[in-house]
């Protein structure tokens, strides 16, 4: 082909665009690897950090949820309970998140605490504030967790993630072409080649990890998309496949918002039929959804989501995640994937360590171009 009397060659573009792309996405791409890594973990890095908070000595029987919410209440006497995270094992404390009512007067950045209860005694364990990064090992993991959302920089910055996951995305074409250059020699691409060394040796370990992780990273990328650009990738899938949103977030509003629904957390638990994962309080609809464990669940979490009216009682909605058009289903698997939690441990120790490698394939991206641009300005 030619363009403007000389021949146009593909390569060369592809090559300054995987170039620039690496530079400029290699700090970015490398705390998102980092931190995701180590939150992959959050459940159990948080519980060996903080075992006063997180664990407890089993008893006969667990109290009522209404009395693990009153023992709340009183540490947060302007507050009320919107989300109660139920123990999965037995040795296990109640995660609860205690929110301010309207016009309480709070001196701490946030208005919003994690509160965590014994079970077995409905006694509070400890707090700890949430939406600013405190000091010392009970705001650790929670550390980790808000740098891997938006570096503590809010919404534009997760805008900015959102941009660097698209051209992720779209980098994954040149790289994955750029990578097998003599197709009749493909399986070198996944090789690292014995002996060499230096230079030879940066770039088959760039190639290698580059290849043999093409299929997770381009997944990475577009679940990050997702994560960061939620409602234009929504609104994008249910344009091609319409999708069901969830009831909780189309239900009609109160005149008034209910902060102690006549319906409380033990009756709304108790209406429903199956294990209950999580049960969270809407005050604007004075609806509860609770995340249900069933046959069905595509990650650890519950995923039949069910909704109780916590003002006249009974069930206003009940649908699985995977009740939903293709588009809907696509979605749903998102967080399962990008978490490595749909397949268990070893899918969680498959992100942990793609995000190690993650950080290898951007250093020794880093490391072949300062070789190339030094040699050619020496």
């Amino acid at each position: 082909m030619k363009r403007g009397g000389r021949s146009f060659r593909l390569r060369p573009l592809l090559v300054f665009w995987h170039r620039w792309f690496g530079l400029l996405s290699a700090v970015w791409l490398v705390l998102m690897a980092v931190t995701g890594s180590l939150i992959v973990f959050y459940d159990e890095g948080d519980a060996l950090l903080n075992p006063d908070l997180r664990r407890v000595t089993p008893g006969a029987e667990w109290r009522p949820a209404d009395e693990w919410v009153a023992a709340a209440r009183e540490a947060f006497p302007d507050g009320y309970a919107s989300i109660i995270d139920i123990p999965e094992r037995a040795d296990e404390s109640v995660y609860m998140v205690v929110s301010d009512l309207p016009g309480a007067q709070n001196e701490n950045l946030s208005d919003s605490a994690a509160v965590f209860v014994d079970p077995y005694t409905a006694q509070v364990l400890g707090y700890r504030w949430l939406d600013h990064a405190g000091f010392g090992r009970r705001y650790v993991m929670d550390i980790l967790y808000r740098l891997h959302i938006d570096l503590y920089l809010g919404d534009w910055m997760m805008w900015f993630l959102g941009l660097v996951a698209l051209l992720w995305m779209i980098d994954h074409i040149p790289a994955a072409i750029l990578s097998f250059p003599v197709l009749k020699k493909w399986a070198a691409s996944f090789t690292i080649r014995r002996g060499v060394k230096g230079h030879k040796r940066v770039f088959d370990l760039h190639r290698a990890s580059g290849v043999w992780l093409l299929p997770v990273t381009f997944m990475l990328a577009v679940s990050g998309l997702y994560f960061n650009w939620y409602e234009t990738v929504t609104h994008t899938v249910d344009a091609v496949s319409p999708v069901t949103e969830r009831y909780i977030f189309h239900a009609p509003a109160l005149d008034e918002p209910v902060y102690q629904p006549p319906v409380g957390f033990t009756a709304a638990i108790d209406s429903i039929d199956g294990e209950v994962d999580m049960i969270r309080l809407f005050p604007w609809s004075g609806l509860y959804e609770a995340r249900v464990y069933d046959e069905r669940d595509i990650d650890m979490y519950g995923r039949r989501m069910v909704v109780v009216d916590g003002v006249e009682g009974g069930i206003v909605s009940d649908r699985h995640v995977t009740e939903n058009s293709a588009g809907g289903v696509f979605l749903a698997w998102q967080y399962p994937l990008h978490s490595g939690k749909a397949f268990g441990w070893p899918g969680r120790l498959l992100i942990f360590f793609s995000g190690i490698a993650l950080t290898t394939i951007c250093v020794t991206g880093v490391m072949i171009w300062w070789r190339k641009w030094r040699a050619r300005n020496s």
